[in-house]
């Protein structure tokens, strides 16, 4: 993969680079050394507080070629890992747009979500997802957490996106 800017602890705390792109990003995410494997990027976003408003996290993933799998693989994987107040399953809100010349898939799901290794669902949750296909790789940004915490932080996450920026000068991957 092309050596492409990337995002550390003691980076421009207004800006997340990762993939040759580059975001704003809320000066209250706070960088952390990703927790589990496929983890690019990984923030945690400070919540309301209260029983309901605890911290999120924001994490992003970088994969080159086709590396990740298809589009739609990753969004019926997400959409699986939440269910609806009886169990069932859930309706995403998907949306498509252009931003920097690219495209960009928007997800949004909301209800009892069950990560990767979680033991039980946890009621309550919101993810506000985004897939940019970039030139010969494409970027997963998830903001992942109680959906008080993560309402509050809608507008943020959508600023980043409209707000993304690519370096046109960066190697593309083969």
């Amino acid at each position: 993969m092309p050596s492409w800017p990337l995002s550390s602890a003691t980076s421009d705390a207004a800006v997340i680079e990762v993939g040759g792109l580059s975001f704003p990003k809320p000066m209250t995410w706070q960088w952390q050394l990703p927790t589990m494997q496929f983890r690019t990027l990984q923030y945690s976003v400070p919540g309301p507080g209260g029983e309901d408003g605890g911290a999120a996290e924001f994490v992003v993933s970088l994969f080159a070629g086709g590396d990740g799998g298809p589009i739609d693989a990753n969004i019926e994987r997400w959409v699986r890992q939440f269910r609806s107040a009886d169990g069932g399953p859930i309706t995403p809100v998907r949306d498509e747009l252009t931003v920097a010349g690219m495209t960009v898939t928007l997800i949004e799901l909301k209800g009892a979500y069950q990560g990767m290794g979680a033991a039980a669902p946890r009621p309550g949750q919101m993810q506000l997802g985004a897939i940019v296909q970039a030139p010969g790789r494409n970027v997963f940004l998830r903001l992942n957490g109680p959906e008080r915490t993560v309402e509050m932080h809608r507008q943020d996450f959508r600023a980043m996106i409209d707000g993304m920026r690519a370096d046109l000068s960066a190697p593309v991957a083969p």
